[in-house]
C-alpha cells in the first residue's frame, strides 16, 4: 500500500468518529429513534430542547489542565521558549490543542518556518491530519499528512484538493482537482513541490489521549446523553398537552354537519385516522351525549429518570457529580478531595501524554534553534481543588522537606520571572542574616576586637 493512500484511508476511517464526538460536544447530534413512527412525530421537534451534560465531562478535565510553564536546562534555550510561546500565541493555542485533543481524542501542531524564517506552531484537525507510525516499532513516526481543500477566489465553483505528506527529510505537495470528499482514489494526486526537510525528525506532533490514537474524552456519555435527549424533548413535546389538553366529545345524536369529519361508507379503521393528534384538537365521536380530555403524561416520568442518567454519565466518565449539579451541595475539604480524586487521576493522566508531546515538541523547535540537546520539562499548575489556605500549608510543607521557594511560588501560580525575582531577595537576605550572626560570634569570641589587631 502506497503511503497517499495510507494516509487517506485513514482519515477517511476516522472521520466519523470525530465528527460524532464533535457533535456531541457541541449538543447538535441526533436524538435516536428506535420506532419509526416516533421518529416522525418528534424527529424534527427536539433540536431547540438540549441538555448537553456530556460537554461538562470535556471540560471538567479541560479546566484542570494549565501550563505552568516549559523550562530548559540553559538560559538561552529559556529565552527561546518563551519567545516561541509569545510569537505563537500558545497562551490560547495551548487551551485549544487541550480541548480538541480530549473532544477528539486526536489532535496535531505542525511546526515550521515561515518566509522570513520565524519558528510557527500550528494547530490542525484531526479532520484533515493524521500521523502513520511505524508497524514494528509503534512509537516511530513514520510520516504525517495533512489533507485539505481550497476554493479558486474568483470562482468559487472550482475546487482544489491539497495533500502533504511530512517525512524525517522532506515535505512533498500533491494537488488534486475537485472537493476532498469526492475522492474516490489517490492516484489523481500530481506532485507539484518537494521541500527540504533539514532537521531529520516528522515536524508534526501528536496530542492524544490514549496511543496509538486516541479516544473521545466523553465517549462514554454518549449512551446516557441520548438517554437525556430523548427524555427531555419527550417532555417538551407533552408540555403542549398540559398547556392545552386533547378533548373529546360523545354523542348517541345529532346531524351530519356534526360528523362532516367521518364517512358512512368508509371503514372503522379510515374513520378512527382521521382523528387529529395534537394540542387543543377535539374529537367528535358518533353518539355524543359526553365531553371529556385525555390527561396528558405526568412530567415525572421524564424528569426523574434524568436523575439517573446524569448519576450514570458521572460514574461511568469519572466525572464528579457536583459539576452536574450546580444547585447542589458542593462538598468541602477532605469530602471535595475524596469526590474529585478519579477526576484527578484522569487529569494526571492527560498530563503525562499531552505534556510528553509539548516537551518533543520544544526539543524539536531548540533543535531548529540550533540548541544542544536541549533537557524540556514540562510544568502543571496545581489540579487539585483547595482553598487558599490549604494550598499555602500545602507549600510551606514542601518548603520544610526541601523544596526552593521558586518552584513553590511557581506551583502556587506566579510568574517564573516573580518567582525568580522573590527566591533572590531570599537568599540575599538569608546571607545577610548568616553573615550578621557569624560577626555576631566573632565579636563575642574575640571581646569587640575584630579588625583592630
Amino acid at each position: 500500500m502506497s503511503d497517499i493512500k495510507k494516509a487517506i484511508d485513514t482519515i477517511v476511517d476516522r472521520r466519523n468518529t470525530y465528527l460524532t464526538a464533535e457533535t456531541y460536544y457541541e449538543g447538535t447530534n441526533s436524538e435516536v429513534f428506535p420506532n419509526n413512527r416516533w421518529y416522525k412525530l418528534l424527529g424534527n421537534a427536539g433540536s431547540d430542547f438540549r441538555f448537553n451534560f456530556a460537554r461538562t465531562v470535556v471540560d471538567s478535565v479541560l479546566n484542570r489542565l494549565e501550563i505552568a510553564n516549559i523550562t530548559a536546562n540553559t538560559d538561552e534555550a529559556n529565552r527561546q521558549i518563551n519567545d516561541i510561546w509569545q510569537m505563537n500565541d500558545l497562551q490560547i493555542d495551548a487551551d485549544e490543542i487541550h480541548r480538541r485533543a480530549l473532544v477528539y481524542g486526536d489532535c496535531y501542531a505542525i511546526v515550521w518556518t515561515d518566509v522570513e524564517g520565524n519558528i510557527t506552531v500550528d494547530y490542525n484537525s484531526p479532520l484533515t491530519t493524521v500521523m502513520i507510525y511505524d508497524d514494528e516499532r509503534p512509537r516511530v513516526k513514520r510520516f504525517a499528512a495533512k489533507l485539505w481543500q481550497s476554493e479558486d477566489p474568483m470562482d468559487h465553483t472550482k475546487k482544489t484538493s491539497h495533500l502533504n505528506m511530512y517525512y524525517t527529510d522532506r515535505i512533498e505537495k500533491y494537488t488534486m482537482p475537485g472537493e476532498v470528499v469526492n475522492i474516490v482514489s489517490h492516484s489523481g494526486f500530481v506532485l507539484n513541490e518537494v521541500i527540504e526537510n533539514p532537521w531529520g525528525e516528522v515536524p508534526v506532533f501528536h496530542f492524544r489521549t490514549s496511543k496509538q490514537y486516541g479516544r473521545p474524552e466523553h465517549i462514554d456519555a454518549y449512551g446516557p446523553q441520548d438517554a437525556i435527549n430523548k427524555l427531555i424533548v419527550t417532555h417538551m413535546t407533552t408540555v403542549d398537552y398540559q398547556g392545552a389538553p386533547q378533548r373529546y366529545a360523545l354523542s348517541g345524536s345529532g346531524n351530519s354537519a356534526e360528523f362532516e369529519d367521518f364517512e358512512d361508507d368508509a371503514a372503522v379503521e379510515d374513520n378512527i385516522g382521521r382523528l387529529k393528534n395534537g394540542p387543543g384538537e377535539l374529537w367528535y365521536l358518533k353518539g355524543v351525549d359526553k365531553v371529556g380530555e385525555f390527561s396528558p403524561a405526568d412530567h415525572k416520568v421524564f424528569t426523574e429518570p434524568v436523575k439517573d442518567f446524569v448519576r450514570s454519565m458521572a460514574s461511568i466518565t469519572c466525572t464528579p457529580l457536583h459539576y452536574f449539579e450546580k444547585t447542589g451541595s458542593i462538598p468541602s475539604g477532605e469530602s471535595l478531595r475524596t469526590a474529585e480524586a478519579p477526576l484527578i487521576a484522569k487529569v494526571k493522566d492527560r498530563q503525562i501524554t499531552f505534556g510528553s508531546t509539548w516537551a518533543d515538541m520544544f526539543r524539536f523547535i531548540l533543535k531548529i534553534d540550533n540548541a544542544a540537546e536541549p533537557n524540556v520539562q514540562v510544568k502543571w499548575k496545581d489540579i487539585e481543588s483547595m482553598d487558599s489556605l490549604d494550598a499555602w500549608e500545602v507549600a510551606v510543607k514542601k518548603r520544610v522537606v526541601g523544596v526552593s521557594l521558586e518552584q513553590v511560588l511557581i506551583e502556587m501560580g506566579y510568574d517564573t520571572e516573580v518567582a525568580a525575582a522573590i527566591a533572590a531577595v531570599e537568599d540575599s537576605l538569608t546571607n545577610l542574616s548568616q553573615n550578621t550572626n557569624t560577626n555576631n560570634v566573632l565579636m563575642e569570641a574575640t571581646g569587640g576586637n575584630i579588625g583592630n589587631e
